[in-house]
């Protein structure tokens, strides 16, 4: 199954781009920041880490998407709405299940 052009034309590429080089700096930067400074990193943190920047970065990305398509009239306001929302609701929800099944042990 393909998508339409128009539906393509929703994911706007140097936009998904930015989205996806600048996530992992600042969501994953509090970590990097740990590492460089030769504290000890753990496992879990790693995990919760990369699991912030997964959701964060769907999170931008689809939310976006969302709301082009609102603006290209393909879906109504509500419906946009509701699909932000409910990406972040799914984006915090698991970040919550994320930090309670691995929970960040500090030394």
């Amino acid at each position: 199954m393909t998508l339409s052009s128009s539906l393509t034309s929703l994911f706007d590429a140097p936009f998904v781009i930015a989205i996806w080089t600048l996530t992992p700096f600042v969501v994953g930067g509090p970590l990097l920041l740990r590492f460089l400074n030769y504290k000890p990193v753990t496992r879990c943190a790693v995990v919760q880490t990369l699991t912030k920047v997964l959701g964060t970065g769907c999170w931008l990305t689809f939310g976006t998407v969302a709301i082009k398509a609102f603006e290209h009239g393909l879906i109504s306001l509500p419906i946009s709405n509701l699909a932000v929302a409910l990406l972040f609701t799914v984006t915090a929800g698991s970040s919550f299940l994320i930090e309670r099944w691995c929970p960040d042990e500090q030394p």
